[in-house]
């Protein structure tokens, strides 16, 4: 968790500190990121341990980040995910700024990666709200863009809900190039029904 902490910040996913990440131990369990803590700087004894509501289990002397909440509720609705991702990656959170979504799959290798993309609306960063709208969208789908805020990835382990954050970002700069290469937002053609249901079968 630490390595994959340091590698956001290395990468301008997030910044200062910026951003949060878990992993479910095991039932009734969460290793999570402390609040207010320079990600790019942690060690491992920095982390907290929580029980499955968040929070820090005796002995524990650290605060989890504020954003654990979002997380908890993310777990709870999904037995599936193991780990949780969640950063401020420039080009995907600008799309939100600028009211381009990205939706609509551009390429093949984000898409089954990916799945549908989709954007939660603006909500007060750290509040209940943030977890309420990510609750009720988040359905089957592994990568969220949280409007003018961040960005929220999921796995069935850390690696993968971390290389779900890089292909988001990554998707981001090529829908950002290919928008001004068009000259317009609404240049730009997604894949194609039939070119998503080949996808599907592979």
């Amino acid at each position: 968790m630490v390595d994959v902490c340091r590698q956001m910040y290395a990468r301008g996913y997030i910044v200062a500190s910026d951003g949060n990440v878990s992993m479910r131990l095991a039932p009734g369990v969460i290793l999570a990121t402390p609040t207010a803590a320079r990600k790019g700087h942690l060690e491992p004894l920095d982390l907290v341990v929580t029980d499955s509501q968040g929070t820090p289990l005796p002995g524990e002397h650290r605060r989890p980040s504020l954003e654990l909440a979002m997380h908890v509720a993310i777990y709870a609705l999904r037995p599936d995910v193991r780990a949780i991702v969640h950063a401020h990656p420039p080009c995907a959170v600008a799309h939100t700024i600028a009211g381009v979504s990205m939706r609509e799959p551009l390429v093949p290798e984000v898409y089954c990666q990916l799945g549908e993309i989709i954007t939660v609306p603006y909500t007060t960063p750290t509040t209940s709200e943030v977890s309420e709208a990510v609750a009720a969208r988040l359905g089957a789908h592994n990568a969220l863009v949280l409007a003018r805020h961040g960005t929220v990835t999921l796995g069935s382990t850390l690696e993968q809900a971390y290389d779900r954050l890089e292909t988001l970002e990554h998707a981001a700069k090529m829908s950002l190039f290919a928008r001004l290469l068009a000259g317009s937002a609404e240049g730009v053609a997604g894949l194609q029904p039939a070119q998503l249901e080949a996808l599907a079968k592979l």
